[in-house]
């Protein structure tokens, strides 16, 4: 039995320790991070969210906030998104833009949606898909280590079709989400059953 419970656990996963990267993957990851958020928009921080799965729902944010007894409009004007739709426009907004537009909003947490999903192209060779990968988060690791807080949000795999391409995902590419299972902490997993829900709090010394 958890001893916390899930929305518990979600929101220590915005405060990873220093330096460090959080991870949430699973079904109902990105909702849950959103509706997760909604309390410390609320309280006036600033989010900066790269979107790499087209996965940002607005609605989440509002309706959590508005069941806080908040403003939806006002927790939404305090989270700032930008969208990648391939895994190299992901490299160039972690490399790039990230760092600039944490520093212009003054956010310390940014959100990062479908890291792994952006590399389900089969037409990027895997050695270029790999070079890529890196580059991504060797930028995420020095942002981490300047201070701000890095949630990583998916789904945790490839979908079975990329939207740019009319075969499945390559099956070689579920390596990236096992590098970012090993590489986040914490982590927080989760899976929808018949039953509902079932979730699993991974924490650095339990690995």
């Amino acid at each position: 039995m958890h001893s916390l419970g899930i929305d518990r656990a979600s929101s220590l996963c915005l405060s990873p320790p220093p330096g460090k990267m959080a991870g949430i993957f699973g079904d109902g990851a990105t909702g849950l991070v959103l509706r997760t958020l909604a309390a410390p928009l609320l309280r006036g921080e600033t989010v900066v969210a790269v979107d790499g799965g087209n996965r940002f729902d607005p609605y989440e944010i509002g309706k959590a906030a508005r069941a806080l007894g908040g403003d939806g409009r006002e927790a939404l004007s305090r989270i700032r998104v930008s969208r990648a739709f391939t895994c190299h426009q992901m490299e160039a907004l972690l490399s790039r833009r990230l760092p600039g537009a944490l520093s212009r909003f003054d956010a310390r947490l940014a959100l990062v949606m479908g890291l792994p999903e952006s590399f389900s192209d089969a037409d990027v060779p895997y050695a270029e898909a790999c070079r890529v990968f890196r580059n991504c988060l060797s930028a995420l690791r020095r942002i981490a280590l300047s201070g701000t807080r890095i949630v990583l949000v998916g789904r945790g795999e490839p979908p079975a079709r990329s939207y740019r391409s009319v075969g499945p995902a390559p099956a070689d590419r579920s390596g990236f989400f096992r590098h970012l299972l090993r590489t986040a902490e914490p982590v927080l997993l989760l899976q929808r059953r018949e039953e509902g829900w079932t979730w699993e709090l991974r924490r650095a010394e339990a690995r």
